[in-house]
């Protein structure tokens, strides 16, 4: 699974060339796969990754309380000042993709989606 999960953060980063950020994280937030993009560095800085890595993974959790009422969550997105962030649920881990801002996310998203189901089951 591990070794699937690396081709389909490789596969994505190659969806667009403003992606800056393809990673897994797993339940506990930790990032088990995956990276910035060659030469970029990341916006949040210092133990700023691992914040927000365990705020996605404890998000990803209480969602799925909910599960029975809305349905499984496909995926969630964040449009913020300087950057965009996708998340999609694999199983019990966490896809997360970066964007710069002028991204088309929604054309963009589709694509991803493309490629997540072409390496998992969702």
């Amino acid at each position: 699974m591990q070794s699937e999960l690396n081709a389909m953060c490789n596969a994505i980063f190659k969806v667009n060339e403003k992606i800056r950020f393809v990673g897994i994280i797993d339940e506990m937030g930790k990032l088990t796969t995956g990276d910035m993009k060659s030469g970029l560095q990341s916006l949040e800085g210092g133990d700023g990754s691992i914040r927000l890595y365990l705020g996605y993974a404890i998000n990803n959790v209480l969602r799925r309380d909910f599960d029975n009422v809305f349905g499984k969550v496909l995926y969630t997105f964040s449009d913020r000042e300087k950057i965009k962030l996708l998340t999609i649920p694999i199983n019990n881990k966490i896809l997360l993709v970066s964007m710069d801002r002028s991204t088309d996310h929604v054309d963009l998203i589709n694509k991803i989606l493309d490629v997540v189901r072409k390496h998992v089951r969702l």
